[in-house]
């Protein structure tokens, strides 16, 4: 897949913009101890040099995720405090109830399979973390954001299969059914009505683009 440059910039842009969330919330939570332990569920190490530079002393990472991610995302600015290691986030037995200040994710509930798995994802990073931050795409913004194409994830499954085994599909070639079905079960985007049902008692913070609702994110009620 290959997207523009376009696409890079807005993407950088409203990342930014939606991280002052999550740098308001470490500044909170650093009103009371001088550290803050984040658990980044699907992260990659280099997300992190958006954190401000007044923070990076103050904050520890463990950026949680399959061998093949961690691979190729390797660790980036020395002054960043991260550790990489290997695991599922949505089975998380070796960490305990409460062990991370904040449980962090970007775009990664969506990307878990079943909505069963994204169950089992939302019960582990509440049960890790004293707080969180969960950002996902909106299932109600009329482009697919993986793909670049308007209203193809309000298909219904068949459509969307027989579509990329057949056509290319935005930033996607035709695929075989075994790529297809890989696609499909991994791009399972929710609406806000959703993640608040997985994340009960959080706020839902709605990002728009020109009025449009572009993503969503659960911030912990105590934010």
């Amino acid at each position: 897949m290959r997207r523009g440059k376009l696409f890079y910039k807005l993407h950088g842009h409203f990342r930014r913009k939606r991280f002052e969330i999550c740098d308001a919330l470490l500044r909170d939570i650093l009103k009371g101890q001088d550290e803050v332990s984040i658990l980044d569920t699907g992260g990659r190490p280099a997300y992190w040099e958006i954190l401000a530079p007044d923070l990076r002393d103050k904050v520890r990472i463990t950026c949680l995720n399959f061998q093949s991610e961690l691979e190729i995302h390797p660790q980036v600015s020395p002054d960043l405090q991260i550790v990489s290691v290997l695991g599922d986030a949505c089975a998380m037995p070796e960490f305990a109830d409460d062990a991370f200040d904040l449980v962090h994710s970007n775009s990664v509930i969506e990307h878990v399979g079943s909505y069963q798995n994204m169950k089992r994802y939302a019960d582990e990073a509440r049960r890790v973390g004293k707080r969180h931050y969960i950002q996902t795409p909106n299932y109600w913004f009329p482009i697919e954001p993986h793909y670049g194409v308007p209203f193809f994830h309000w298909l219904p499954d068949p459509w969307r299969t027989w579509l990329f085994m057949h056509c290319n599909i935005g930033y996607a070639r035709k695929s075989s059914l075994e790529t297809t079905l890989t696609r499909i079960d991994h791009n399972r985007i929710i609406s806000a009505f959703m993640l608040q049902q997985l994340f009960p008692g959080s706020r839902i913070r709605r990002e728009r683009l020109l009025l449009l609702p572009k993503s969503i994110t659960a911030v912990s009620a105590s934010e």
